[in-house]
Parts: C-alpha cells; sequence; structure tokens
C-alpha cells in the first residue's frame, strides 16, 4: 500500500490527537522516503492486512459457553479497499434497524434531554435525535430487521415521574398526540455482513495452474498417462482432497505421495468390465493440516503383470484451499435445505413398537445412515427383518423401527424436498363443476323394440341426441325422446324403439361435484405430484379437467393460475368415499426445510458510536457477529466463515439494491459442530502491519 493509499486511509479516521500524531509521522517518513529517492535509493512505505478470528459458543444470555476456533484467516484481493470504506463510510449503503411492536403500544420510556417534541406547523414533530431515543428502548418488546430503508413508529410524550427526563411510549400507529419515529441509523460507514458454511471441498479444472504434470498426460476433461512414474502434484494448504478417477479392464496403480511419504495405493485394475468400459470411482483423503502446505503427488507406479497396456485416468479434482481470488465460500448455509448430514442424537420410544421420528420427511430412499455406540445399524426392507443390528425406514413418513428401545441413535438424512399435506375431506370445500361428454353410445339393446338407453353420468345439464346422425328432438311424439336425469344416473326414453342397427350418440355437459384442497405454496406441475387416500392409494392424477367425470382422480384447477388449487374426486375407484387424503408435490417457494439462516450484520460496538470496533493503537478493526440458536435451526458442521461487504439477495434485506457483494476474508476452522440449542459470537480482527509484519500502531 502506498502513501496515496495510507493518506486516504488515515483521512477517514476519526478526528483526534492520535489522528493528528499518525498524520505527523507519515509526514515526516514520506520526507525521509523522498530524500532518499533524490540520492538514487528506493523506499517504500507499504502495509498489508491480516486476519484472525474467534468463534465462541454462547448460551441464549449471550454469555460465553466454550471456544471453537482461535486462528489466522486468509484475507482476500480487495481487502484494502474494503477496510478503507470501514474506515470511511459508505453513505449509499446506510443500514437501519428496523423495530416493530410486538403488540400496539411499548411502556413508557425516560430520556434525559430537555425537549422530545414540538409542535411546528401544527404537526407533532420530535426534536431529539431518533438514535438518542432508540437507545433507552428494550428490544425484547419489538421484532428487529435490518434495511437499506427506514420504517417508522409513532412517539407519544407521557408525564414523567423521572427528576429531569421526559417520558414517551411507542404505537404501531399515529394518532392526534403521537409525532413520527424514524428507523434507527444503524451504520452509515460500509455495511459487513459475515457468513457460515460448511463446504468440504470444489471441484477444481484439470487444466488448474496450481497442477504440475510430469510426463506424458493427455486430454481435457480426463488425464490419462500410459508411462509408468508420470504424475500430477500441487502443494496447498487443504484439509481434505478428493481424487476422481476411472477402473478399466487394463487400469494401472496410482500412488498418492503426502509431504513424500505414500498414503495409499490405488488399484484401477477390474477384470469384470468389458473392453472399452470404465467404472467411476473417488477417493478422499481427510485430516490433513489445513494451517501448513501439503506437497501432494499422484503417481503412477506400476501395473499387474496381466496388463499388457497400463493406463490411469484421472477424470477430476476436488479439495478446500482458499485462494485470494475467492469471493464465497465453497458452500454457504442455505436459506432452505434437505441435507441433514451433521449426525443428531435420537431416542427410541420406551415401548414396542420402537420408533424413532425423524424431524423432517419424506427422505430421500438410500439417504439415512444410524449408528448406535459408534456401530453403523444396517437397513432391511421389511418389518419382518427387524433385528439387532438392523433397523426398517419407512421414508415416505420419517420412521425408523428398531427391535428395541434405545438412546443415542446418531442419524443423518437427505429429504425429498417435497412437501406433504395431510386433510380430512369433511375440512375442505367442494365445488360445482361443468364437465362434458362426447359422443358417448348409450347402453341398451338396439333390437327394435327397446326404448330406454342408459348414460354414464347423472346431473345433465344439457343434452344433444343423434340416431343415425340425425339430432333427435326432445318431447313426448314418437320420433322423440325424454331424459330422465337424476344425482347417480341417467338415461333417455324414445317415443318409439330405434331400428335394430341404428347409430345412436349422445352429447350432453354434467354437474359434478368435487373436492377443492388449498396448497400452502404453489405447485410445481413439471415435478412429480402424488395424492394417497385414507388408504393409501394412490389416485390418478390427469391434466385435463373432463377427466373428473371419473372417480378416483384428481387435477390442478385450470382456473387458478398460481397453481395452489386442487380439484379432486369424491369417490374412488370401488365408489368408497374419500374421506382422508395426503398430497405431495414440490414447490420453488418452499424447495427444502426453512433453515432460518442470513448472513448476520456485524454488530455495532454497544458503548460508543465508532463503527465498526477501532484500535488505533493496535492497528486494528474488530467486527463481531452472532448467530444465535437455532440458527440454523438443524445440527450444521461449520466448516468455513466469510466477510462480506453485503447480503445475499436470498437474505431479503429489505432495499438491498444488489449490487457486486465481495468477500473481504475467508476461513476455514476445522470441523466446528453447532447444534440447535447453541449460538455463536465470531470476533473477526483485521490488524493492519508493515513490511515486517509488525502491527501499524497508528495511535501512540
Amino acid at each position: 500500500m502506498n502513501f496515496e493509499r495510507i493518506k486516504k486511509l488515515i483521512a477517514s479516521l476519526p478526528d483526534g490527537p492520535k489522528k493528528n500524531s499518525v498524520v505527523n509521522k507519515l509526514n515526516l517518513l514520506q520526507k525521509r522516503t523522498n530524500n532518499k529517492g533524490r540520492e538514487g535509493l528506493h523506499d517504500e512505505f507499504s502495509m498489508k492486512p491480516k486476519g484472525h478470528i474467534q468463534i465462541e459458543e454462547i448460551n441464549s444470555n449471550g454469555e460465553v459457553v466454550g471456544v471453537l476456533a482461535d486462528q489466522p484467516n486468509l484475507v482476500v484481493d480487495g481487502a484494502e479497499e474494503i477496510l478503507l470504506r470501514a474506515f470511511s463510510g459508505d453513505p449509499s449503503r446506510v443500514l437501519y434497524k428496523n423495530r416493530t411492536l410486538r403488540s400496539d403500544s411499548s411502556k413508557v420510556y425516560h430520556l434525559s434531554v430537555d425537549k422530545i417534541t414540538e409542535v411546528e406547523n401544527d404537526t407533532n414533530i420530535i426534536v431529539s435525535h431518533p438514535n438518542d431515543i432508540w437507545n433507552v428502548v428494550d428490544d425484547e418488546e419489538f421484532n428487529i430487521e435490518y434495511s437499506y430503508y427506514p420504517n417508522t413508529l409513532y412517539l407519544k410524550e407521557e408525564p414523567s415521574v423521572e427528576p429531569n427526563q421526559k417520558a414517551f411510549s411507542l404505537h404501531s400507529a399515529a394518532n392526534a398526540s403521537t409525532a413520527p419515529l424514524s428507523a434507527e441509523i444503524y451504520s452509515t460507514f460500509s455495511n459487513l455482513f459475515i457468513g457460515l458454511g460448511d463446504g468440504v471441498n470444489y471441484d477444481v479444472s484439470l487444466a488448474d495452474e496450481r497442477l504440475t504434470y510430469t510426463g506424458s498426460f493427455t486430454g481435457d476433461e480426463i488425464k490419462q498417462t500410459t508411462q509408468v512414474n508420470d504424475e500430477i502434484t500441487f502443494t496447498q494448504k487443504i484439509s481434505n482432497f478428493e481424487l476422481l478417477y476411472q477402473t478399466s479392464n487394463n487400469g494401472g496403480q496410482i500412488g498418492v505421495f503426502i509431504n513424500d511419504v505414500l498414503e495409499t495405493t490405488i488399484e484401477t485394475l477390474d477384470t469384470d468390465l468389458a473392453d472399452g468400459e470404465v467404472s467411476e470411482n473417488h477417493l478422499l483423503i481427510e485430516n490433513l493440516n489445513q494451517e501448513e502446505q501439503s506437497n501432494v503427488s499422484i503417481k503412477f507406479t506400476g501395473a499387474d503383470a496381466t496388463v499388457t497396456n497400463p493406463v490411469v485416468s484421472i477424470n477430476g479434482l476436488k479439495w478446500d484451499a482458499f485462494s485470494k481470488d475467492m469471493n464465497g465460500l465453497i458452500h454457504e448455509f442455505e436459506n432452505f435445505t434437505n441435507k441433514f448430514i451433521t449426525p443428531t442424537a435420537y431416542n427410541t420410544t420406551s415401548v414396542a413398537p420402537y420408533t424413532i421420528q425423524l424431524e423432517h420427511a419424506p427422505v430421500k430412499p438410500g439417504s439415512v445412515a444410524i449408528s448406535y455406540n459408534s456401530v453403523k445399524l444396517e437397513k432391511v426392507e421389511t418389518l419382518d427383518e427387524v433385528a439387532e443390528g438392523k433397523y426398517y425406514m419407512d421414508e415416505r413418513y420419517g420412521k425408523a423401527y428398531f427391535n428395541r428401545a434405545l438412546t443415542g441413535l446418531m442419524v443423518s438424512f437427505e429429504t425429498t424436498g417435497q412437501i406433504m399435506q395431510d386433510e380430512k375431506v369433511s375440512n375442505l370445500i367442494t365445488k360445482d363443476i361443468e364437465l362434458q361428454v362426447i359422443g358417448e353410445t348409450p347402453s341398451g339393446d338396439l333390437n327394435g323394440s327397446n326404448r330406454r338407453f342408459d348414460l354414464s353420468f347423472g346431473r345433465i345439464e344439457t343434452i344433444t341426441v343423434k340416431v343415425d346422425g340425425n339430432v333427435i328432438s326432445e318431447g313426448i311424439r314418437s320420433d322423440e325422446y325424454k331424459l330422465n336425469s337424476y344425482d347417480d344416473y341417467a338415461y333417455i326414453y324414445f317415443g318409439s324403439a330405434p331400428a335394430e342397427g341404428s347409430v345412436i350418440t349422445v352429447d350432453y355437459d354434467i354437474t359434478k361435484t368435487v373436492n377443492v384442497l388449498e396448497t400452502d405454496y404453489t405447485i410445481n406441475p413439471s415435478k412429480e405430484l402424488l395424492l394417497l387416500d385414507q388408504n393409501k392409494s394412490i389416485l390418478k392424477f390427469k391434466e385435463d379437467i373432463q377427466e373428473l367425470r371419473t372417480n378416483n382422480v384428481y387435477v390442478l384447477d385450470p382456473e387458478d393460475t398460481s397453481n395452489k388449487t386442487v380439484l379432486i374426486s369424491q369417490e374412488l375407484m370401488n365408489n368408497e368415499i374419500l374421506t382422508n387424503l395426503e398430497l405431495y408435490y414440490y414447490s420453488d417457494e418452499k424447495p427444502g426445510v426453512p433453515t432460518n439462516y442470513s448472513r448476520q450484520v456485524v454488530l455495532k460496538p454497544k458503548d460508543v458510536n465508532e463503527y465498526p470496533w477501532y484500535a488505533l493503537d493496535k492497528g486494528s478493526v474488530q467486527f463481531v457477529a452472532e448467530f444465535e440458536e437455532n440458527v440454523p435451526n438443524s445440527s450444521v458442521t461449520i466448516r468455513e466463515m466469510g466477510l462480506f461487504d453485503g447480503p445475499r439477495m436470498d437474505d431479503h434485506i429489505k432495499g438491498f439494491t444488489g449490487y457486486p457483494v465481495k468477500a473481504f476474508s475467508l476461513v476455514r476452522v476445522g470441523e466446528a459442530r453447532k447444534d440447535l440449542a447453541t449460538g455463536l459470537r465470531v470476533t473477526w480482527t483485521i490488524t493492519l502491519t508493515n513490511e515486517n509484519g509488525d502491527p501499524f500502531q497508528g495511535g501512540k
């Protein structure tokens, strides 16, 4: 960082003796440097940011109950710019702390001022700064969110019971006695956010410049070699890496070396494969020291003597190394999730049947893993097979069955992302719809004497009858017919019997009553839709509403463009009345289980007005954010964190314009488990260091 950058930084610091001292030292240093330059020497005063992170467990009272991480971290490109903005502010990104009352009005508060409100032009106005007022309220009375534009509450001055203080209460609605109160200006400086993630690793291009190829590797998407001792090497700070490779009937052996020590040998020969056939495989190496560089070699070390032309094929590589050009976490927690892969403790019921009910369902087939006393249990296909060490999983309902009572079962699983809505039909509304029957041939003997012909449906509204293509009128004459329509059936009765061999066709409209199910979320019609009756039998989904003429079917209501209405037959296939139903559907509005997660705003200091925390005598700035209990609302494994100069669009911060958000700092924290009842406080310290790595102590 050159002198101009430093001057810009120092100019943005709060005025005072410490700042003046820094300016004087800098001017003196610049003068000396300029003099050296005229003598043919070159000297540059440079600084760079260095990061450190501490992650503490906190309880609901904010008290520290443990430390999960205390370590240095990577500072990415552009850090100086973001640090400057942290000092100097960005007026286009003012952040407000919006409060809404949990009831119509608040309790009475007192403020040490001479005047809170006055009347100006027949209007009540507040003459105290909003932040002074907000400093004395109890946040427990409010729902709080952060926004890029303010909301408004209404202040009413009350009789004071405290000497030399004014009293007030806050209200949700305005009246003649209130004055509008704008939200607290939380930050006029750079608004920084801290995010959490559980990313294990990410795909690395086989053309990545950090990979070194020795020998005769060929190919782009798949790297292949036929020469023993050819190798791929890289040196990175990683906690794990994953090698993707292919096996074949002419495969060779891959040696994986870490810091020149053989970690493992992979056999890529599979004699069960046919010529030209390959199988995709992978190997995960874990528990590396992420604080130190690991030198990794992936080497073609040899082959079985029976293979004449052995080949080694590498089709992918993953690792968790951070680089300065990264602008995000490997996998930041989402607003919705279907993966619950951090094992969580469950206890079975104490009496038979011995079951556990997973917190979320339906469960993705094959995703459940259950262990007891660190021993993985076996999943069986039927309830009859349940025995010691074996369990049966009802994936639709998320219920597992065991042979005895067990405590401390550790369970991980994934859900399908389907939403399940179960209803009693008696709680649903009904709807009459008009349906058409076209070209029906009524049932009845065409023997020249039969005059009655039965139709498939009752409740007929309009009808057209044709005999040999000629429309027949309704009436009582011999060349006419009479319609007899009832709720469950209908028939036509001709004045004279149609001739033997005649062709009778009938078009008619009917009214049918169907059940109406309103869903909580918009249905995605391109994905699977499943409806079960009280017998757990599947009803038939149809796209055409006309199919509701028959029993045991359901359709999406074509009149509802929001796709939140399902029309369902009242009767099942065997004319049984539908009494209970379960609907399973997908919705883009709720693609999984809500996590309650969002990036958290860096906290403002409690006792001073600066933001963030300046420590000029140590050359550092601290950023602190807290993640409360139930954020996220399931047990998770935190492996990474990021410091950003803005939220994500998915965080739904009101007024966020979607400006390009930059990552200031990224850190991997090993594996830190966060349970539902665990809150976290993250303290990020950014220190400006000189060329010797010592803190820039601008306050002395």
